[in-house]
């Protein structure tokens, strides 16, 4: 029982964390896209580069609370996760932008939906995994 409710609280602050990440994400991607005319796929990459920036930090400390020092071999698979997210949502975005003749921002609204669980499933059993990353020893 105590496990589900961390679980649950834990899912809670990422999608948290995560909205604020996805209004700088959204916000980044439509600029790029409205004001600048960047093409939609340059334009997912420079917005997903500028979210993940917090997102790393703010994750490791108050959704995954995880202690490990061990900064870059944790960025390190961070930006591994990353890419295969980023890989995973340019597929989707691509799918729904060849069947889907509506704003580009809006398919970029569901792509994010879509890619939630198994971006919060990816960070929390690999980039702040406490079998990968033990918890440093108290003396």
């Amino acid at each position: 029982m105590k496990t589900h409710l961390i679980e649950k609280f834990e899912l809670f602050l990422y999608t948290l964390i995560g909205g604020v990440a996805t209004i700088v994400d959204w916000s980044v991607f439509a600029i790029c896209i409205n004001w600048f005319g960047i093409h939609y796929e340059a334009a997912l990459v420079l917005a997903y580069s500028a979210a993940s920036i917090a997102h790393f930090s703010a994750n490791k400390s108050l959704t995954f609370k995880c202690e490990s020092k061990d900064y870059v071999a944790q960025l390190s698979i961070y930006i591994l996760v990353l890419a295969i997210s980023l890989g995973l949502s340019m597929t989707i975005m691509a799918i729904l932008v060849k069947y889907f003749v509506i704003n580009k921002v809006l398919l970029r609204i569901a792509t994010t939906i879509i890619m939630l669980v198994p971006n919060y499933l990816l960070h929390k059993h690999i980039t702040f995994s406490k079998r990968i990353f033990t918890q440093p020893q108290t003396p």
